[in-house]
This record gives C-alpha cells, structure tokens and sequence, in this order.
C-alpha cells in the first residue's frame, strides 16, 4: 500500500470486489442520509453520505464493537478505507466482507447469501418510488427478507427481515438530495497507512480490517505467533469460556457480554454452507470440572439456532478447558476432513494438568483439526497456557484485551478457517443496454442449486463470491414471448480461488409478427413456435380476430412457425421454416390460406334429416366427418381449402342408400351447395 501523497487524494479504483448492499449503476447519486438499525437488541444509529461511486459510513450510536470511525467504500470495486482520526491513521482493506461486523451496508446483504429472491411489487418508502425484492430461505415458502430499492437514489432504503421475536429492520431516514463535500471521500492530509508489528526482524505488514475495530485503544492489535497458517476448512468449532470469570469487566462491560455479541454477529456473517458446532464450559454449575457441553453437533449451520444458544449462556463455574477440548476431539475424529477449532478463553486449565499436551497427543493420535486460540482479557502465565495450546494444534494465538480486539481476533481467526474463493463476474444485456435478471447457479459436482443474486438493472452486472468448483449458470428473460421464457446457459464456469471470471448473457432479441388470412381477410388463425429442430413448441397463441396477428419478441436464433387454420376442414398448416431472428430485427410473415363454403342439405320424406356425412380429398384423405345433420334443419355448412373433394352422404335408416357427389369443386370465398332427399328413388 503506498502513503497518501502530501495533499489531499482522491481514492483510487485497487480492487475488483463485489459490494454487497449499494446497487453500484452508471446513474450518478449524490445524498445524505441517516441509517437506523433496529430490532437487534442494540439500536444503531449511523451518518451515511454518498457520491457515486464512493460512500462514507460513520457509526453515531450503537454496539461497542462497532468502532465509531468513519469509512470510505467505492461502490464499484468494494474497496474500503477506515480511518482513525484519533492516531491520524488509515486502512485499506481490499476485501469488503471483512468489513461486515463494521458495516451494515455490507453485513446484511451477507446473511442474505443463498436465500432465493423474486422481484415484489413496486412501493413507496418515505417518498421515494422502491422496487422490492422478496428472499426466502430454501425449503421454506415464508419470506424470511424484504428489500427496498429507491429508483432516482440508486440505493436500498429499507430491508426488514422476518420471523423472528421483533423482526430487524435497517431504514434510510432524513434523506437529503444534493451536493455532498467531496473532501469527506478523500484521505485527510497527514493521515498514515496504519501497521502493525510483523513476523521477522519488527518489519512492518500492512494492517487488515482488524485494526480497524482495534484502533480505538492504546493495545496493540492481535498479532498471531510463528504457527504455518494451517490449511483452510469449512468445518468450525466453537469452544467457549462460560466459567465464572467471564462476568469480570473490561472497559465497562462483561467480558461475556462482549463475547457474546462479537460471537453472534460473527455467526451470522458466516458463509450459509458452513458446517459448524459448538461447546461451552463452566456455564451450568459451580465447581464442577465435567460441566462441559456439546451445545450445537458439528452440522449444517443453523445462524439462529446457533446465536440463541449463544445468547442464553450464564457464567458460572471452573475452566475445564482440556476436557472440552477432548470432547471435541471425539465427536471429530472420525472425520477424514480438517475441523477448526476455535477456543475462546479468559484463563487458564482449573481442572487438569498439561492442555497443552493433550493437543499435542490428539495431534498425535491422527485426528484431523487445526486449534486457534483466542486469549481474552489474560495474564502473561495464562497467555503462555493458551499460545502453547495453538503451537501444538497448528494454529495461530489471538492476545485480545479489549472489545475492538477480540472482535479483530475473532474476525481474522474464522477468515482463516472458511474456504477460499473466486468471483464470478455475469454482465446481463438486452439491445445493447444492462438487463436485469436473476442468476440460478448450479454446482456441476454436486447438482446444488441455488439463486444466490441478480445483475443490476443500472450496469447489468453481478459479482458473486463462489468457492473454487465447476459451476453452470441460468438466466432468463421473464417478460418474454410467455410461457417458456428465453434463457441463457452459461457452461463449464471453472472458478479457482483469488480469480475474477467473466461471463455475459446477451439477451438481445428480435421481433416475429405474423399475419394470418382466409381469402385475404384477417382470421383467427392458431400459431405455435419452434427453435428449429425442436420437435416440441416452447409457445402458442391465436391471432387476434380484428388484425389476424401475432406479435411476439423472441431471443435471437432460427425457428419455425407452424400455423394451423382449424376453422377448415381437415385443419391445414402452412409451415415457416428457417426464420432467423438477429437482435433488434422485425421479420414480418403473412400465412395465407384459400378456402370456401359447401352446404348440405338433408331430407328423409321431406323432412330435415340428420345422418352421417364424409367428406374427402382429392388424394383419398378424410377431412371431414359427422354422424348426425345437427342442426335440426338439416343443413350442414363446411368449410373447406380450395380444390376437389368426394362428398358421402349416407342414409342412416338404410345404409344401402348413400349419395355420392364427385368431383366436388371448391373455389376460395364460393359457395357450393349440395341437396340429398332420401328415400333415393331406385
């Protein structure tokens, strides 16, 4: 990271990450706004300005893991600048999402990852005009988010989520349109890249997003020990200290009070797919070195469920940290996957000798997990405890002394141990200009389906973080040609950790009218559609009777249109083959069929007569028959294609008797009329 320039700076474009929450789009925005979080159990309140592409986010009140500094975002890249005006310092920090715990307008589009969204209706939302989207988890019908966006802002101003106790709902408030100082998206002068201490020889590193939430204190920010950085996993277990030492104060506040937010939030933001459990000690009675318990089986994450669990922890007794460890390891050690385990603590062993042999012999005893050590609040012996604990498991030891940095510890530690990822990068268009549509992901390995996002109606673009694997991806254009709407496969998407991969779904399409006529006059004609070598049709529609047309928009490739005139006899089609349709073209077809009218008429002694009539072609084909003369007069009008046809009329009291008529000349828009009286006379 270069050192800001001795004048002020205008933020560069560094990184191609996705952001989350603002719909980054070429319309330019330029607002003020206050931010309300509530319904989470701490309400927050924070001062948010925008400047297309960039916004500033400053925290005014809420949780105290939320450092109150501002940050600078650009829209279109993620990228995100903290700064710290006490220590005139600032952070780069290249990946957004580790910006969620700071950030609502990254945090909460992120529990939102895997839900299934569908567009809702349009609404007003203190004034502005909203497009909606609808999520719901899979399996369930019930919305469990809604979220609204403001067309002339170019923004999300209200998302609520569902289903819970008081259902969280994060609102734009006291919007102001206009200019914004475009000083408060620049680096103030004098301010230097934060760092902390590195590895070998005090060199620098450059700082995370950890600092950040540290840097309101004089500490130094959690530095990790000479462990290799383990390989990363998506299996996480949580130990937690419940001992009664926890309820000691730091910085004004249970220590298990923080852990229990920075935990909980650390949850939610967890990808969906995770597979996570959780332990607890010391948390159900005094003095008792076998309170230990399994609170959560490692399994399919279960955000709720987990933060509940987490929430309802009361301190009250020892530390048996080696036996919560040991009964980690049982429930894991049949699994040929690595688990990490993440153990939290405020002290030292209280029941058993040499934790951190029992690590070191589990390690031995070839059971797959890497151990992190988070030390909250402790004392040098207590850290020596804890650090040899994480040496011997292949982890990594957090010091944490304070608020800002167990929630820095807690953050790097489970970034460390989720899966590394790409980005898949999909541009939608249409004619030329962004479209927006929902974007179905299938995994080619495991068949998992899911809808994860859609491209933005303002650049046609959506990134989405996907671990490394072989995807397909389905879009489609719903509001086209009804029915089966045109879609787009995108195959064989090979997504490798740390890439960008870009694909485009051009739905440009064309325009197909066709006209159908009897006699050169406008008819109801029946139209199916075909991609060409299809043998099923995707779409059929009548003609309007007025015009004799069918109008329809259809992506571009090559079809056939078959046309069916069932008001004829024998039902004709004419056939349109190899129709090509290219983007923004209109082909106009006019189908054209020649028929006329026959009638027959019907007596038995003089009175009308119903009996059986057949009609056929020229070539012997049926096109027509009946076994009544309904209506009662005896009369029956047909309409057939123009040419020559044998007409049967049979008695049915005497079937010797049948009246035939050929060659029967029809000529488009005659009349012919045919009279049969039975009883024939011989």
């Amino acid at each position: 990271m270069s050192s800001p320039c001795a004048i002020r700076r205008v933020l560069v474009l560094i990184a191609l990450t996705p952001l989350l929450f603002i719909a980054a789009g070429a319309v330019a925005s330029e607002f003020s706004a206050e931010i309300t979080v509530t319904g989470q159990g701490v309400d927050s309140l924070y001062q948010l300005h925008v400047k297309t592409p960039f916004y500033r986010i400053q925290k005014v009140t809420g949780p105290i893991t939320v450092p109150p500094f501002p940050s600078i975002v650009n829209q279109e890249t993620g990228v995100t600048w903290g700064l710290n005006p006490q220590q005139k310092q600032y952070v780069e920090i290249t990946d957004i999402e580790k910006t969620a715990m700071m950030n609502p307008l990254v945090g909460w589009p992120l529990t939102r990852k895997g839900m299934a969204a569908a567009p809702g209706p349009d609404e007003a939302i203190n004034g502005y005009a909203c497009e909606t989207t609808i999520y719901t988890v899979a399996g369930k019908s019930a919305p469990a988010a809604k979220v609204w966006t403001a067309r002339t802002l170019n923004h999300i101003v209200r998302e609520e989520r569902f289903g819970l106790n008081t259902n969280p709902v994060l609102e734009l408030r006291n919007i102001k349109e206009g200019p914004v100082d475009p000083d408060l998206f620049q680096i103030p002068e004098g301010y230097q890249p934060a760092s902390v201490p590195g590895k070998a020889g005090g060199a620098e590193k450059q700082a995370t997003a950890t600092t950040v939430a540290a840097a309101d204190t004089k500490s130094q920010a959690p530095s990790p020990t000479d462990s290799p950085s383990p390989e990363a996993t998506g299996n996480i277990v949580f130990i937690l200290d419940a001992s009664g030492s926890m309820w000691g104060q730091v910085e004004g506040q249970a220590k298990i009070a923080i852990a229990k937010e920075v935990l909980t939030d650390l949850v939610m933001e967890l990808p969906d797919d995770a597979v996570v459990g959780l332990v607890a000690y010391g948390h159900r009675r005094k003095g008792d070195c076998n309170d230990v318990e399994e609170l959560i089986p490692l399994g399919p994450l279960d955000k709720n469920k987990m933060a509940k669990r987490i929430q309802a922890l009361s301190p009250r007794g020892k530390t048996p940290i080696s036996r919560s460890v040991r009964l980690t390891a049982e429930r894991i050690k049949h699994l040929e996957d690595t688990t990490t385990i993440i153990l939290v603590s405020d002290g030292k062993e209280t029941c058993d000798p040499d934790p951190c042999g029992l690590v070191k012999d589990l390690k031995a005893a070839g059971i797959q997990f890497v151990m992190h050590v988070i030390g909250f609040d402790v004392t040098e012996e207590e850290k020596q405890e804890l650090e040899c604990m994480a040496r011997e498991g292949g982890g990594q030891y957090y010091t944490a002394g304070n608020a800002g940095e167990f929630l820095a510890a807690a953050q790097e530690v489970v970034q460390k141990s989720t899966p590394p990822y790409g980005i898949l990068k999909v541009t939608a268009t249409k004619n030329d200009k962004p479209f927006h549509t929902f974007v179905t992901l299938t995994h080619q390995e495991s068949g998992k389906r899911w809808t994860p996002a859609s491209t933005s109606g303002k650049t046609g673009t959506v990134e989405i973080r996907l671990e490394p694997g072989t995807y397909q991806a389905e879009l489609k254009d719903s509001g086209v040609s009804g029915g089966q709407s045109p879609t787009v496969h995108l195959k064989d998407i090979v997504i490798t950790a740390g890439e960008i991969v870009e694909r485009t779904a051009d739905f440009s399409d064309g325009t197909l009218i066709i006209t159908t006529l009897l006699n050169g006059k406008p008819f109801r004609g029946n139209v199916f559609f075909y991609r060409q070598g299809e043998k099923k049709h995707f779409n059929n529609q009548m003609a309007s009777p007025s015009a004799g047309q069918v109008k329809i928009r259809l992506m571009p490739g090559t079809y056939r249109v078959d046309t069916w005139a069932s008001k004829i006899a024998g039902k004709p089609v004419v056939v349109l083959e190899d129709l090509a349709i290219a983007p923004g073209s209109t082909i106009e077809k006019a189908v054209e069929f020649f028929a006329g009218d026959l009638t027959i008429n019907v007596t038995l002694e003089g009175k009308p007569f119903a009996t059986p009539i057949q009609i056929k072609d020229a070539e012997g084909q049926q096109v027509f028959k009946n076994w009544s003369n309904w209506p009662k007069n005896g009369t029956r009008q047909v309409t057939l294609p123009e040419g020559e046809f044998t007409v049967r009329v049979t008695n049915s009291r005497d079937q010797k008797q049948v009246a035939v008529f050929d060659p029967v000349h029809i000529a488009a828009g005659a009349s012919e009329t045919i009279t049969v009286a039975f009883p024939i006379s011989e």
